[in-house]
């Protein structure tokens, strides 16, 4: 049989894999320590599930097939859109807020590029039933801090408000054909093509005003963004969304994190998908956001229950690039000690009592190199231990050995 793998996907093994899990696990720790709980969806579902008129993902990117009864499945595409599925069918008559975490691979039929295979990991917090400001910024602070935990120490946050473009095309009454024309020149950075646009339709006064001005709302947090966006608003829905940054911004300021924040309300992609508070956070390095998150508070009424929702995605393998990049490749694991068996039969319960004391212990089986080990371990069956490293060895007295096993700890 060949050895190859389809195209899009990976083997992980070694310090790879090993660097992969944990980094898993230290988003999983501070999520519960947050007061997170574990969702775990099936890996697949019915493909009309992630169909959904609000649903992120078009038919293109989705891993679809049929079962034996002709219903049409699909791998899952991310892992929002099943939490929304749970909570709105599940979980409705549950206590508000609910606070849930999930991590797992996910699946996209897209070209692979750094960072991005077609089978690729995700892990993500979801606060549904509380819509206020303190929620995003509770998201938004989880999300920075975790990146400080899995070892990051540069990163900036770009953090939005798709209701005052919404609020902006409400005004001006644009078609949608017209608001995706804008939507592509504010992607683009294009000062140029968002004057045409503004020259097309005619605009004068303080809607030419506000259109050529999106451009402008973006900066660090503290660098006028917001008091300018406010001298720029032309209704409620425009002025409400400028308040609620501004009250997100002091609750991060409350975190001690405000300072890794920038604004700019001029990135308005997924537009029909968020309906409040946007952001991503981008490291040196990468040139694509390592968490992507927002407030999408028409979600999971599609399932169910109607209720606000705020959450974000850390994507794992481009957490793991950056980890490289920075901290360099990951080690091969190694045992904290070998241990060679002995006639007595020792051996077994001392790699026990080390196993026991949280210490990565391995029975010598015959192939091994000692010296790519820290430790070697020999019992000598009569009541004392030999203890080898690269430098040096002495004798243990068997009883000492509980002692020893703690000061490795």
């Amino acid at each position: 049989m060949s050895p190859s793998i389809p195209k899009g996907v990976a083997d992980y093994f070694g310090g790879a894999a090993q660097r992969r899990r944990q980094l898993e696990t230290d988003l999983r720790e501070l999520a519960r320590a947050w007061g997170y709980a574990e969702l775990i969806p099936p890996i697949f579902e019915y493909a009309d599930t992630f169909l959904t008129e609000l649903g992120s993902q078009s038919a293109e990117t989705l891993y679809r097939f049929f079962d034996r009864d002709g219903q049409t499945l699909a791998l899952r595409p991310d892992l929002t859109v099943p939490a929304a599925r749970i909570v709105g069918s599940k979980l409705y008559d549950q206590p508000l807020p609910q606070r849930y975490f999930y991590a797992g691979p996910v699946f996209r039929f897209e070209e692979p590029r750094a960072g991005r295979q077609r089978e690729f990991w995700q892990a993500g917090v979801e606060l549904m039933g509380a819509g206020s400001p303190d929620a995003d910024a509770e998201v938004l602070a989880l999300a920075a801090l975790a990146l400080r935990r899995v070892g990051l120490t540069d990163f900036r946050f770009s953090l939005g408000h798709l209701g005052y473009f919404h609020g902006l095309l409400a005004h001006l009454d644009l078609d949608d054909v017209a608001a995706r024309a804008l939507q592509g020149a504010l992607d683009r950075k294009s000062e140029d093509d968002v004057r045409a646009l503004a020259d097309a339709w005619g605009l004068e006064g303080p809607p030419r005003e506000a259109v050529l001005g999106l451009l402008t709302l973006f900066g660090p947090q503290g660098d006028g963004v917001l008091t300018r966006a406010r001298r720029l608003v032309l209704n409620e829905a425009m002025a409400a969304a400028v308040d609620w940054l501004a009250q997100v911004e002091t609750q991060l300021a409350h975190y001690g994190i405000k300072s890794q924040f920038d604004i700019d309300l001029a990135d308005v992609r997924a537009m029909h998908y968020y309906t409040g508070v946007t952001f991503k956070a981008y490291t040196p390095g990468i040139g694509f956001s390592v968490v992507n998150g927002g407030r999408y508070d028409r979600l999971v009424a599609e399932f169910g229950s109607d209720m606000p929702a705020v959450g974000c995605a850390f994507y794992l393998d481009r957490l793991l690039l950056a980890q490289t990049r920075q901290q360099g490749p990951p080690p091969d694991p190694i045992p904290d000690l070998l241990i060679f068996p002995c006639g007595c039969g020792d051996h077994v319960r001392l790699a026990q009592e080390a196993r026991a004391a949280g210490l990565v212990a391995a029975i010598a089986l015959g192939p091994e190199d000692p010296d790519r080990y820290p430790l070697r371990v020999r019992c000598r069956c009569d009541q004392t231990i030999l203890l080898e490293t690269p430098d040096d060895s002495r004798t243990l007295s068997v009883s000492a050995w509980p002692a020893f096993l703690q000061s490795l700890r």
